[in-house]
Parts: structure tokens; C-alpha cells; sequence
């Protein structure tokens, strides 16, 4: 049943009130801090840029949910391969070490933005919505991933646009695209002995993975082990044991090279304490300690500011729109709004978990933003239109005369005839019921000619 754009559903007013509270702390946080990288006090301009971007981001989101979720899923072939052709510029541009004049420029030695007038586009953001819808939209009537052969086609349209972010190089984001293949593979129904043979032998192509990559992402993986001081000792000691890992003199210079991030990240976590040094205050809001500390250390200033109670705060708003998207997937019959729905809620849960994790040194620094909070377009974009997807599932609901999608009637080794007879019997007494008498008299005198 279509609802009023307006009229976002129970769930959906929980996940805009949710998400009301991770903008406006978001702005109040990249208000007080400056971005290292600009001399004098910006951070008022980027706050004012962000409120620009949420304000075209929230008509976004107003646009697809007067659409609907069903439209904009009939073109997810279309969508997806668009944002495959936006990756291939960043490509040709790292390839042939050229920014095309100035349109593919580099930073910190990625390809990551095609730069518009005003404007930073960043095509691995917008690729996690087109790949959750093509996903969606592939999965929502076949059967064949049932086999382990019906999941080459999933496991290929992910791996390509993979393959294009990590060449950017961009880890976090093409990272992200691996829980949300086994989230909605898991919820379609492939059997989970496959999915665990997907995912060992992504494990065991780790060490070729580890050789490839650049020596300064291998350098950002190592720094989250390295923050053990035996282990920083041990390979200061007996470098030759440890040569996979790192360097003697990497381990001796972590504080101060691959580690610096970390350490001041923890730091500002952990100086907060309880409730903070309030809004402003601290010193890694007055100073610039902690870099990219408006976009992707940005929990980090937030418990630097308001402590743990601030952390929570955040953590129990995103805790709010993952439960209120499970509403709406499991009240949703529809095989594209589930599937759909399954796949929004895993990536805003990835991305979550990849930064707070990296903020407080449980996971490398792959330079991912947390939604709704960080610095930045092509996020907050995203998300913003993701949630919108969300939302539409809960007001669109079709009512379909099936059995619920994904649900696979379970071997039964000697199931007698008798059962069968008896269960189509109902199913048939079932479909009685809805058709007139003289359907049914006319049918009855059918069988007896």
C-alpha cells in the first residue's frame, strides 16, 4: 500500500529523529574543529558548507521517497552501471599519472573525487547504493544461488567494482562491499556451507592480497597490531622473525608515522572520560593533533568533547535506525524491499563499525566516515538517499497472494503421500473460499462430466 510522502511510517519517523540527532551533532562538531590542511579558523565555513549539503541531500531523499522504491529499482541495472563508468575516469587517471586537468586531481595520493564546480564527487559513495540495488533486484526471484554455481554471478558483479575502488586505492570502501554480498546472500537464502566457502577462500587469498597492496596500506593494517608494545619490541629485536610484518625501523618510529593517527585517535577517545571537556573544549578540538578529525576521526572528537555519555548518544541513535530497519524488512513481503532493506541496514552497520572501530584502535584506518556525522558530500548523499530507500519500503507494501519470499520448504525424508493429499487438500479449501458458489458449482459439474 502506498503511502504520502510524508507519512514515513512509525519506523521511518525513528530513523529521521535518529538521524536529527547524528546531523546536529555532526555540525556542532565540525563547527569548533579546523581541518589541518587550511590555515585559520574554517571550521565555521565547513559547517556551513555541510548544512548546504544536507539541505540538497534531505531534497534527495524527498525525491525518492515520491518515487518509490519499486521505480527506482526497475532501472538498478542502469544505476549500477553508471556508477561503474564514473569509477573508470579515476582509473585511467592513476594509470596514466594525470588529473585531465585538474578533474581527477589526486589527494594524499588517491584517485578517489572527480572535481566538479563547488562540488567533490566521489563515485565509490554513490557505487554502495547502485550495488545494493543491482544486488537487490538480481536476487529477488531466482532460486539458483541455492547452488554453489548460482553464486558466481553475485560474487562477479561484486567483485568488479571491488577490484575498481581498491585500485584507487580506496580499502574501507571496497571492504564494505563484502558484508553487504553475505548479508543479503544470507537473507535471500543461499545455503550458509557456500557462503563459508566464499568466504574461505577470500581468506585464503589474503596473502596474495597482502603482497600486492602498497607498502603504506600493509603499514596501516600492521599499525593496529603494532600498538602492542611487546610485539613493537619483538621485531625491534629480532627484525628478521618479523620481516611480513615490519620494519625495525617501523616499529621504532610508529608512534610517529604509521601509528600517529592511532595513537592520538585513543588519546582523545580516552581523555574525555565520562561526560568531556564540553563543546569546544579539549585539546584536540583547539588544536590540529589529530588529523581529518571533521571527517573520519570525528567520534573521536566527540568523546573528546562529551565524553562517553556523547559516544553512547551516537551509538544509540544508529542503534535506532538499525532496529527500526529490521521492522520494516520483516514486516516487508516484497523480495526487492527486503533484500533491499537487508542491504541499506548492513552497510550503514559496516560503515559504523569500520570507523568507530579504527577511532579506538580495534580496526586499520581505511579512511571510512561515519553516516550522517563526518564531513563530506558524497557520503552524506549516499546515506541520505539510502535511508530514503529504507524508508520507502515501509510505505510501499504490496500484498501478494504467495508465500513469504526466501522461504525454502525443508528436505523431509519420508514424507508420506497421504500428507501431501492433505496439504493440497487445505491449500484448495483455501482457494474455495475465495471464489463464488457459482464458480464452484460450475467447477463441480466439470469434474463430473
Amino acid at each position: 500500500m502506498r503511502r504520502a510522502v510524508l507519512n514515513l511510517t512509525q519506523p521511518g519517523w525513528v530513523i529521521l529523529f535518529a538521524i536529527g540527532v547524528l546531523v546536529v551533532v555532526g555540525m556542532a562538531s565540525i563547527y569548533v574543529t579546523d581541518t589541518h590542511y587550511v590555515r585559520g579558523h574554517d571550521g565555521p565555513d565547513n559547517a556551513a558548507k555541510q548544512g548546504v549539503r544536507i539541505l540538497v541531500s534531505l531534497a534527495l531523499a524527498v525525491a525518492v521517497l515520491h518515487i518509490g522504491y519499486q521505480r527506482i529499482a526497475q532501472h538498478a541495472y542502469a544505476i549500477f552501471l553508471a556508477a561503474l563508468v564514473l569509477l573508470i575516469p579515476l582509473l585511467l587517471a592513476r594509470l596514466l599519472d594525470s588529473s585531465f586537468g585538474g578533474l581527477t586531481a589526486p589527494r594524499n595520493g588517491a584517485y578517489r573525487w572527480i572535481h566538479l564546480p563547488g562540488f567533490l564527487l566521489q563515485p565509490s559513495e554513490l557505487m554502495k547504493v547502485a550495488y545494493v540495488l543491482a544486488l537487490a533486484w538480481y536476487l529477488r526471484y531466482r532460486k539458483n544461488y541455492r547452488r554453489f554455481g548460482g553464486l558466481m554471478v553475485p560474487v562477479l558483479l561484486s567483485v568488479v567494482p571491488i577490484c575498481l575502488i581498491l585500485l584507487e586505492p580506496d580499502l574501507g570502501t571496497a571492504l564494505l562491499l563484502l558484508p553487504v554480498l553475505l548479508s543479503m546472500l544470507f537473507m535471500a537464502g543461499a545455503r550458509k556451507r557456500h557462503l563459508a566457502i566464499i568466504l574461505g577462500i577470500g581468506l585464503a587469498c589474503m596473502p596474495l592480497a597482502w603482497a600486492l597492496i602498497k607498502g603504506y596500506q600493509r603499514a596501516r593494517v600492521t599499525a593496529v597490531l603494532l600498538q602492542s608494545d611487546r610485539l613493537r619490541q619483538a621485531v625491534i629485536d629480532h627484525p628478521d622473525e618479523y620481516t611480513l610484518l615490519a620494519t625495525k625501523r617501523q616499529a621504532i618510529e610508529w608512534a610517529a608515522s604509521s601509528g600517529y593517527q592511532l595513537v592520538h585517535s585513543k588519546n582523545a577517545v580516552g581523555s574525555g572520560g565520562l561526560v568531556g571537556y564540553g563543546w569546544g573544549e579539549g585539546a584536540y578540538v583547539r588544536s590540529t593533533l589529530l588529523p581529518d578529525r571533521h571527517n573520519d576521526f570525528i567520534f573521536s572528537i566527540i568523546g573528546h568533547q562529551w565524553g562517553l555519555l556523547g559516544c553512547l548518544v551516537i551509538l544509540v541513535a544508529f542503534m535506532a535506525i538499525i532496529l527500526a530497519g529490521v521492522r520494516i524488512a520483516g514486516a516487508t513481503t516484497e523480495p526487492t524491499g527486503r533484500l533491499l532493506a537487508v542491504g541499506v541496514l548492513a552497510m550503514i552497520a559496516s560503515q559504523v563499525v569500520i570507523n568507530v572501530g579504527m577511532s579506538v584502535g580495534l580496526m586499520p584506518i581505511t579512511g571510512m566516515t561515519l553516516p550522517f556525522v563526518s564531513y563530506g558530500g558524497s557520503s552524506l548523499l549516499t546515506n541520505f538517499i539510502a535511508v530514503a530507500l529504507l524508508i520507502s519500503v515501509s510505505q510501499n507494501r504490496p500484498y501478494l497472494l504467495a508465500t513469504r519470499p526466501f522461504e525454502f520448504a525443508r528436505e523431509q525424508a519420508g514424507r508420506s503421500p497421504l500428507f501431501e493429499r492433505e496439504e493440497l487438500g487445505g491449500i484448495a479449501d483455501g482457494i474455495d473460499d475465495l471464489r463464488g458458489p457459482d464458480e464452484m458449482a460450475a467447477d463441480a459439474a466439470g469434474r463430473r462430466r
